[in-house]
């Protein structure tokens, strides 16, 4: 017989969690580590604001006085309704192909998650404490979801894009908290997302621009789904596991993965990691490698040859393969060799170096004498960068030599990092002392300080 009451369903399993993390004392290091996604995910909107997908979503936004139910854009501090809120500031979060890494999800939640919690958490006048919950809570669900990448794996064989298509549950479960949801009203909000949730693989492929907008429309879409679940809109109770469901429809899985019999985890956000490069998280480990040769001194102008060691499922995910020529930045942001080459030229991949030196001879010179080899038996952080000089000589660097908090931020790292994104802009951060004791403290729990406040020392008025 049809379950029709949802008990026992994988979205009441996740909809059990939502409440948990509304209610359960969240332990601090998760805190922190939310906390830094958080900054790391304002930051990285703020450096977006001139990219021209940013900049034609923003302009799509109605301009409204401050009243409840609105959220300001991260990029102008400009007032709209919360629904193009979200998605401007998803899509700027995202622009750069800056935003973290699920490894679990192969998602990046930075530009999901995170643009979902804050922007309904201003429009509800929300504390700082219940948005790192939704936090929490958005990024234990994606992680749950990948189901260790068995169900993200499956999604890219079928050419689905993970992150808009797990990206909207994720966004549903962390409105759900803030919106104060039950249980069953929660699992009807994961429902209801994974009913209208999706997005493909082939801009990513193609290096067009609507990659950008997936994860806008995602995060959108999976706050209206919490939205209406709390209006009292049932979604299906086997939306994820039925007959035809998102585990056989889209990743043409006859079964529920072994890993979902487990209950979602909070500390699942610890294994979140920051991208510092302006590329494919799946190029980061080559592009970490390349600046580690350039930090000893490379003569690019004397290489002969370079050869790269890549996790295969990066080697052969969309575009990392491609090598030229460059007419799109997409094309850049995806390319291994683009950004090996990048990095062993100009020591530095921030997105202007995708938009403005895709025709430089040097880098050119060096994406054509370079193989990318596919390793099994390594993993994502794994990566070896040799460059053979014309001399015969051999020089070779290992991502794995590079400082830890490169990819994992602590709370030196998110500050510093906020500080230096918001100077390029000419905002300098005068109230950074304020600010971190806001978000970082250990009270936080227990503190009346509200999101809007944070907003207030971050966003141009």
């Amino acid at each position: 017989m049809e379950n029709q009451s949802g008990v026992g369903t994988a979205a009441h399993k996740l909809g059990r969690f939502i409440v948990r993390c509304a209610l359960d004392e969240i332990p601090e290091s998760v805190a922190e580590k939310a906390t830094c996604c958080m900054l790391d995910s304002l930051g990285l909107a703020a450096l977006a604001a001139d990219d021209g997908s940013v900049r034609a979503l923003s302009a799509l936004a109605t301009t409204v006085d401050a009243r409840p139910g609105t959220a300001r854009l991260w990029t102008d501090g400009r007032r709209v309704p919360l629904q193009e809120a979200v998605a401007a500031n998803a899509c700027a979060a995202h622009a750069h192909f800056h935003d973290d890494s699920e490894y679990s999800s192969w998602t990046h939640p930075g530009s999901l998650v995170v643009p979902a919690a804050v922007c309904t958490g201003e429009a509800l006048n929300a504390s700082i404490a219940t948005v790192l919950r939704a936090l929490v809570a958005g990024y234990g669900a994606v992680s749950w979801l990948g189901a260790n990448e068995e169900v993200a794996m499956a999604l890219i064989r079928r050419g689905v894009r993970t992150s808009p298509t797990l990206g909207t549950i994720a966004a549903a479960a962390s409105t759900a908290v803030l919106l104060g949801l039950g249980e069953d009203q929660a699992a009807h909000a994961v429902s209801i997302a994974t009913s209208i949730t999706g997005g493909l693989l082939e801009p990513v492929r193609a290096g067009s621009d609507e990659w950008r907008l997936q994860n806008a429309h995602a995060a959108r879409g999976g706050v209206l789904a919490a939205q209406m679940a709390g209006q009292g809109m049932s979604g299906a109770p086997t939306a994820l596991e039925g007959p035809k469901g998102l585990l056989r429809a889209y990743a043409e899985l006859n079964s529920e993965p072994p890993s979902w019999a487990n209950e979602p985890d909070m500390a699942a956000i610890l294994g979140v990691v920051a991208k510092p490069f302006a590329t494919l998280g799946d190029n980061m480990a080559a592009a970490i490698a390349a600046r580690l040769l350039f930090e000893d001194g490379v003569d690019v102008a004397s290489v002969e040859r370079i050869d790269i060691t890549l996790w295969r499922p990066y080697a052969e995910y969309p575009g990392t393969g491609y090598k030229g020529p460059f007419e799109q930045v997409g094309q850049a942001l995806a390319s291994t060799a683009f950004a090996v080459s990048a990095m062993l030229v100009f020591g530095e991949l921030e997105y202007c170096v995708n938009r403005d030196r895709r025709s430089d001879s040097r880098l050119l010179e060096l994406v054509r004498c370079m193989t990318v080899h596919a390793q099994d038996g390594c993993g994502p952080e794994e990566s070896t960068v040799t460059i053979t000089m014309r001399d015969g000589s051999r020089r070779a660097r290992r991502a794995k030599d590079a400082a830890p908090n490169l990819l994992r931020h602590d709370r030196g790292t998110a500050m510093r990092l906020l500080e230096t994104r918001l100077a390029i802009l000419g905002r300098p951060l005068e109230s950074a002392g304020l600010l971190e004791a806001d978000v970082f403290d250990r009270k936080v729990f227990s503190s009346p300080v509200n999101i809007a406040a944070v907003l207030d020392k971050l966003l141009p008025t």
